[in-house]
């Protein structure tokens, strides 16, 4: 009897472990297919007649694809939408005003996109540029575009991918374009090229248009590939892959270093933009797009000159997100960055408010106040700080407030340059009192100058102390 008893136990704690086993191992790969990266391959079919491109793209995954549909992006002007997956199986919804790819049931699996775009062709030159959807949770390594062109057949399309074929046939022209990354923006010209270049870059050139080999010699160590189509006759654009210019000397040049550096990031297909402003952080050069322009600003006017730097080694060789930015930003400040997850809730021009996380001590009592780092300055919340010192604050009307400190009067007006001192008008280089944000703040180098504090920013606690 006590024989059975003991086996029986003993099976029942390997069932046991055997279930905990199982149920771990569900939940780690749930949580690696939630915070990782899916790293995918895509092939375009583009087939232009007219105004009009039809596209086919078909995106090739690998095993450990997410469970939850796919945020999908079209680019400006699409329509005639549709996906299906392996089996032929509608794979699009559209849930208020988005489209999503639905959960894929095979692991590997494909599925194939199909959209058209309108393009006016009444032109020398023709960009073709965003013209690809994107998909949320995912990294293209590679890509590959097929395209047979029916109705401009006096000239050449081209891409910025190391690989390119062209063949003219009797009724179309056919060209195939591959390389690493994202798809390439593409152009048509009619202008008759000539290619140089090295092995990190190619150099298209039109009669006429000189180009100084000597700088271009200096990315042959380069890891990455670019295509430079140099022509008077084409408006310029930069691109990862793509670069249009004018000329091949002086700041123009930098487009190159830029391109090639951030094909050596990698990202979300839809983080891309976060590539293009750490390329920015990494070459000290403010980037060319709005969106990054604006986060560089705000980083630019936020940190001092060693938190700066600090931040340019911190976001060196890293996998580019929200996440690590807005934790780079905190680690080099001391304070909390949400600034790169505000842009991703909508907000356009989200400004570097850095928030204080330490507890904030007045006179020996911890107060709940808000306190913060905004363009290199520090604020305390107003009026709640001057409250919690002991002084009486009396709001006249909206944004106007006075109170007296030992017997002297002052007067604050919210967002202006000036305060009343004892009826006396002070005007200022900054703004004591303003809005940032949501809310009110003083600047701490007025609220101890005029308040008779002291403010200390310690490792572990804010601390403001009355003097005596």
């Amino acid at each position: 009897m006590r024989r059975f008893v003991f086996t029986f136990g003993f099976l029942m704690i390997l069932v046991s472990c055997g279930i905990l086993v199982f149920q771990w191992m569900g939940f780690t790969t749930e949580s690696a297919g939630e915070s990782g990266i899916v790293e995918v391959s895509q092939d375009y079919s583009i087939i232009h007649k007219g105004d009009t491109f039809d596209v086919t793209e078909t995106i090739h995954f690998p095993s450990g694809i997410p469970s939850d549909p796919l945020l999908i992006k079209w680019p400006v002007g699409a329509g005639n939408f549709g996906c299906n997956d392996k089996e032929e199986n509608n794979c699009l919804t559209k849930e208020n005003g988005e489209f999503y790819v639905k959960t894929l049931n095979q692991d590997p699996q494909e599925i194939t996109i199909t959209y058209s775009l309108k393009h006016s062709m009444k032109a020398d030159s023709v960009p073709l540029r965003n013209w690809y959807p994107v998909l949320s949770g995912v990294s293209t390594l590679k890509t590959d575009i097929e395209l047979t062109e029916k109705s401009l057949r006096n000239g050449k399309w081209i891409a910025g991918y190391p690989s390119s074929n062209h063949k003219k046939l009797d009724y179309i022209d056919y060209y195939f374009f591959s390389g690493r990354g994202e798809p390439s923006d593409l152009v048509w010209t009619k202008e008759s090229l000539k290619e140089s270049g090295s092995r990190a870059v190619k150099v298209l050139t039109g009669e006429g248009d000189p180009v100084d080999l000597d700088q271009l010699d200096s990315f042959e160590s380069a890891d990455g590939f670019v295509t430079v189509l140099i022509s008077k006759k084409i408006k310029p654009f930069k691109s990862p892959h793509l670069i249009v210019l004018n000329d091949a000397y002086g700041e123009e040049v930098k487009r190159i270093r830029q391109s090639l550096l951030y094909q050596t990031l990698s990202s979300r297909d839809e983080d891309a933009w976060l590539k293009e402003l750490v390329v920015s952080i990494l070459l000290n050069e403010p980037p060319n797009a709005a969106k990054p322009a604006w986060a560089y600003k705000q980083l630019k006017e936020g940190l001092s000159p060693s938190e700066w730097d600090d931040l340019r080694h911190r976001v060196r060789n890293q996998t580019v997100d929200h996440n690590m930015l807005d934790d780079a930003v905190s680690n080099v400040t001391g304070f909390n960055c949400s600034f790169f997850a505000d842009s991703v809730k909508g907000n356009e021009h989200p400004l570097l408010i850095l928030k204080a996380s330490k507890p904030i001590i007045v006179n020996q009592k911890s107060i709940q106040l808000s306190y913060v780092s905004y363009q290199q300055k520090e604020y305390v919340q107003f009026p709640e700080a001057v409250e919690a010192m002991g002084n009486e604050m009396k709001e006249l009307q909206p944004g106007v407030y006075f109170t007296t400190v030992e017997g002297n009067t002052l007067r604050f007006y919210l967002n202006e340059d000036y305060f009343i001192y004892n009826e006396e008008n002070y005007g200022l280089l900054g703004k004591p009192v303003q809005t940032i944000g949501d809310t009110t703040y003083m600047d701490t180098h007025w609220f101890e100058k005029l308040f008779n504090a002291e403010v200390k920013n310690k490792k572990n606690a804010i601390e403001i102390l009355k003097e005596t």
